[in-house]
C-alpha cells in the first residue's frame, strides 16, 4: 500500500468548514491538523460526486467526531473512513460550529491507495 498526502482542504478565516477535497484514490488514514486551528472537535460532511454533500453520522444516529487540536495528526482507522470520496472537514459540530478565529486553516489529508510501491529484488545466496 502506498500513502498519497492531499493538499487541503481549508477552513478560511471566520469560518467553520472547508472546501470539499477529492479522497476517492483510497482510503483516508490520517488528517493534519495546522497549528492555525482553533481547537474544536471535527466532523465532516461527504459526498459521492463532489456535488452535493450531507453530515456524516454512524449508523447508531451519532454525529462521526474526532478530537482535533493545533499542530498535530490524527490516525483514522475507524470503518466510516472507507466510505469517503469527497469530504468537507467542520470545525464543531453541525448544531454547534466553531468558527476559525486566528487564520486560515489548510489541513492535509493522507490517503492510502491500493498502489504497492516497486519491491527490491532480493536474491539469498546458499551457503
Amino acid at each position: 500500500m502506498a500513502l498519497t498526502i492531499v493538499d487541503g482542504p481549508t477552513i478560511k478565516l471566520g469560518e467553520s468548514l472547508s472546501d470539499g477535497i477529492d479522497c476517492s484514490a483510497g482510503t483516508i488514514v490520517r488528517i493534519t491538523v495546522p497549528q492555525e486551528y482553533t481547537p474544536a472537535n471535527l466532523t465532516f460532511q461527504v459526498s459521492s460526486n463532489g456535488d452535493l454533500y450531507n453530515d456524516l453520522f454512524n449508523s447508531d444516529g451519532s454525529e462521526v467526531t474526532c478530537v482535533a487540536k493545533p499542530n498535530t495528526g490524527i490516525i483514522i482507522g475507524e470503518h466510516w473512513a472507507r466510505s469517503i470520496a469527497f469530504i468537507k472537514l467542520r470545525s464543531g459540530t453541525r448544531d454547534h460550529p466553531v468558527k476559525q478565529s486566528k487564520d486560515d486553516c489548510k489541513f492535509a489529508i493522507a490517503v492510502e491507495t491500493g498502489d504497492a510501491p516497486a519491491a527490491a529484488s532480493s536474491s539469498k545466496r546458499k551457503e
